[in-house]
């Protein structure tokens, strides 16, 4: 009995995946949020690597031995324990639906400062209508915000938005949403997205939890 109450021990704590795969400072962790009007809207617009929606980006950091994630999320910026992003995932048989995305190596160097420029947004709100031109932050703007290169510009590219599916019809829930904000759809205005992100050539993924 000990046994097993020790090897569940080992299963709950580690949340199943550190012996799996050994994340570093600046990876990105691409997820599919649990289902939510938003992440669902997401998904419809967005296409990632694998054919995957990813509707979601954090940046692991590492300190003193332990694995934080930093996210815009909702309601604001924050730093979280890696169970607590892993847990907030969609699961495919009990494993949670994120990725593990690494820079390529030319970019190593500028990761401690990206952590460090990450950090200054810890507590801002979220920013629910995606406009950069706010003091709010939606989670792959912060990626986009954070990553830069030694001349200070942006790792990752900026592209037009779409709030469109691949049909070209923007749904009801889109609609709704900037409503009950009382905000224009930024269609055609250059921001990012997780899906787009991860398809990124300044990336490789490395690793799937749920494979």
């Amino acid at each position: 009995m000990k046994k097993i109450s020790l090897l569940i021990g080992l299963f709950v704590g580690a949340t199943g995946v550190f012996a799996q795969f050994n994340l570093q400072s600046g990876d990105l962790l691409f997820q599919v949020g649990k289902s939510t009007t938003l992440t669902d809207a997401i998904a419809q617009v967005t296409s990632g690597a694998d054919s995957v929606n990813y509707t979601h980006v954090g940046i692991v950091s590492i300190e003193n031995d332990k694995v934080f994630v930093i996210e815009a999320t909702s309601p604001k910026v924050r730093k979280v324990i890696i169970d607590t992003f892993l847990n907030d995932a969609r699961k495919i048989n009990g494993k949670p639906i994120v990725a593990v995305g690494r820079l390529q190596s030319k970019y190593f160097d500028i990761i401690p400062q990206a952590i460090k420029n990450a950090e200054t947004y810890l507590g801002k709100p979220y920013d629910y209508v995606y406009s950069p031109d706010n003091d709010e932050y939606y989670c792959s703007e912060l990626v986009y915000l954070t990553f830069k290169n030694k001349k200070g510009k942006p790792v990752f590219k900026a592209k037009k938005m779409t709030f469109c599916d691949d049909k070209g019809n923007m749904s009801a829930s889109w609609i709704r949403h900037f409503a009950k904000y009382k905000a224009p759809i930024p269609e055609g205005r250059k921001g990012t997205n997780p899906g787009e992100m991860s398809k990124s050539k300044e990336i490789t993924i490395l690793y799937r939890y749920f494979d």
